[in-house]
């Protein structure tokens, strides 16, 4: 019985992904860049990134939210911008000074180009920016099912997690698991909100 309430919910779960990923991809992309850039405008004024000094970042794919105008804005003024990079199935972050660092990897991601010298970001950031698939209220995340992430920061207890997403990839609750790492905050146009419904702009 258990075995099969597990594989009902994975379905549940694979399923709610599809349908918000469908959502993202029929969007045009004027709206894209648009919405893009108005979640940056956002970032950029915020506080809580303005006084980080190491700051998780991702190369958007696709119609995901864009903050490359906040990636170059954190380059520019010296900050700690880490990258993800995966490997099997762990995934790790490396620093990098220039967007010229990067390339494409697996799952066509750019990912930091890596030398011999180059070693993980081991600190633990002020921020990360975390795509997902689809967001609730509540900071619940479902990503696009491989798990790098919630892995990665099961154990990294003090780093705010802002979920980037549009407003037609939040909902009010989804059936989350225990390992499901939850977002302190949600990153869309409508604002930047702490997940227990702080405002901070």
């Amino acid at each position: 019985m258990q075995k099969t309430e597990s594989k009902d919910k994975a379905a549940n779960k694979a399923k709610i992904r599809k349908e918000y990923l469908a959502k993202r991809q029929a969007m045009p992309q004027n709206l894209v860049r648009r919405l893009s850039d108005e979640i940056s405008d956002l970032v950029l004024n915020w506080d809580v990134y303005q006084k980080a000094q190491a700051v998780f970042f991702y190369y958007p794919l696709g119609n995901e939210v864009s903050l490359l105008p906040v990636i170059r804005d954190a380059l520019k003024n010296g900050k700690h911008a880490a990258f993800p990079k995966t490997a099997g199935e762990h995934m790790a972050f490396y620093e990098i000074t220039d967007l010229g660092e990067l390339q494409k990897g697996r799952f066509h991601v750019m990912e930091p180009i890596l030398t011999e010298a180059k070693q993980p970001f081991y600190a633990e950031p002020d921020l990360c920016f975390v795509p997902g698939a689809v967001f609730d209220c509540w900071g619940g995340r479902f990503g696009y099912g491989k798990g790098y992430y919630d892995r990665y920061f099961a154990e990294r207890k003090t780093v705010k997690l802002a979920g980037c997403a549009y407003g037609c990839q939040i909902t009010d609750k989804l059936p989350v698991d225990a390992w499901d790492i939850r977002m302190n905050l949600l990153c869309s146009e409508s604002g930047i909100v702490w997940t227990d419904g702080e405002k901070n702009f």
